[in-house]
């Protein structure tokens, strides 16, 4: 997901939008979320280490084609796993499964482990319910086949038993949509390529995106319509500055992949950064068009939206991507900002006190509560959303000083004096330290 960051001054509210670095997958209300987590290498044997994540990787895709499954995407996974400190080694059981799952916050969790034999493979999955901590011995599903040539095919039977073993409801298009994705490599060379192109890309560094451009553009070439590759391929130079040839990218995907809406949701997004806001409005609606309940494409159509001063679009397409994305604290956070912009005071405070809600931690969010308290006239609560931003975020220079003004207005001229030689210390912007200046001369 576009990751957006959003400040307050005493004076006013204002959106910073970064580059994203991995965009998160659509949320549905009524769909079963699924986390599959990295394959367990029965060899023991570094040769055969990449179908560990790649299987995950690839489940993933082929999966997140049913309509009825959400998939938690492989980015969220390894941080999740860097959490539980199992990075590096991988290791997942029965009982590490379901605090995996509450992280991620999936109804089952999907593990499993593979062994190569000479040619032959043997690929077993099955699944946790993250709430009980079960595994359903009936369910656990097996297949065998070549080694390595026989891998694409296997993975489709795995999607496809998993399908039926969540009893969801799933077309005939669908089904269809999973297989081609889930054999779209067709060469395992480039397949391996393509994992490590992605693992590159999810160290989330300089190196990893150059190294994510070097392999996606070999298993290219070994594979003119590999479309993940591309996916890969787009996020990577996008996130090296590359935007026109992110875009160049998106659009071969698309090409090959014309019914994907992560892809035109992604291409979006790099026309966004290219200044071409109509365009990037237009392959976000088609995005939504794709797929109706895609909460992260509402959410970056909200953004764009709000750039062309359509506040009242801006507004309900937030609404929308709550409504499929319900946690999502960055939506409740825009989504506060853009109400306090039309006027809309009360519920921009609620939404903002939402935000907080689903995400505690987060600083920007209590000063922006806090300015809105301000204005409102409501100090007492104003103060309190100051003091825990400020808590959070010691160097937040906008809550020491909207805390010191308060307090100076109260007539707390120690303790307000104390936030402004704080603020002062790390203020950059040349008015705002003349401002503090004159604020300390005062006895």
């Amino acid at each position: 997901m576009k990751p957006v960051h959003a400040f307050i001054t005493v004076l006013s509210f204002t959106i910073l939008c970064i580059p994203p670095l991995l965009r998160t997958g659509n949320c549905e209300a009524s769909s079963i979320t699924v986390a599959v987590l990295p394959f367990e290498n029965l060899n023991r044997d570094t040769t055969y280490g990449v179908l560990s994540r790649g299987m995950c990787e690839s489940l993933i895709a082929g999966l997140s084609s049913i309509q009825s499954l959400t998939l938690v995407e492989r980015a969220q996974v390894e941080k999740a796993l860097k959490e539980q400190a199992l990075g590096l080694t991988g290791v997942i059981d029965e009982k590490t499964a379901p605090k995996t799952g509450q992280l991620l916050g999936a109804k089952y969790v999907v593990m499993g482990s593979y062994q190569v034999l000479g040619n032959q493979v043997k690929i077993t999955a099955r699944f946790v319910n993250v709430e009980t901590g079960e595994i359903d011995q009936s369910k656990i599903v097996s297949v065998t086949g070549r080694y390595p040539d026989g891998v694409f095919d296997l993975q489709n039977q795995i999607a496809s038993k998993l399908v039926t073993s969540f009893n969801v409801a799933a077309t005939k298009a669908e089904t269809d949509r999973m297989a081609a994705t889930l054999k779209s490599p067709q060469n395992f060379t480039a397949y391996e390529l393509f994992i490590k192109g992605q693992n590159a890309f999810l160290l989330l560094t300089e190196t990893g995106y150059q190294e994510a451009v070097t392999y996606s553009r070999k298993a290219i070439e070994l594979n003119p319509t590999y479309d993940d590759a591309y996916s890969i391929l787009g996020m990577a130079l996008e996130n090296q500055g590359k935007v026109g040839e992110a875009i160049a990218a998106y659009r071969k995907l698309i090409e090959f992949k014309p019914d994907d809406a992560k892809a035109y949701d992604n291409l979006g997004s790099a026309l966004d950064h290219q200044g071409k806001v109509g365009e990037a409005i237009a392959a976000y609606r088609k995005a939504i068009e794709l797929k109706p309940d895609f909460a992260e494409a509402y959410y970056n159509l909200g953004i764009a939206l709000g750039s062309q001063g359509k506040k009242e679009e801006a507004i309900a397409a937030y609404r929308k991507a709550i409504e499929f994305k319900p946690d999502d604290a960055t939506a409740y956070n825009n989504l506060g900002l853009a109400l306090w912009n039309q006027g809309k005071h009360e519920e921009a405070i609620a939404a903002f006190r939402k935000a907080i809600e689903l995400k505690p931690d987060d600083a920007d969010v209590y000063l922006k509560l806090g300015y809105a308290l301000d204005e409102q006239g409501k100090d007492g609560e104003a103060i309190v959303a100051y003091r825990k931003a400020i808590e959070l975020k010691p160097d937040l220079a906008g809550a020491l000083e909207n805390l010191a003004i308060m307090l100076d207005a109260k007539g707390l001229r120690k303790e307000a004096r104390e936030y402004w030689e704080r603020a002062f210390k790390l203020e950059k912007d040349p008015k705002r330290v003349e401002i503090i200046m004159k604020r300390l001369a005062e006895p």
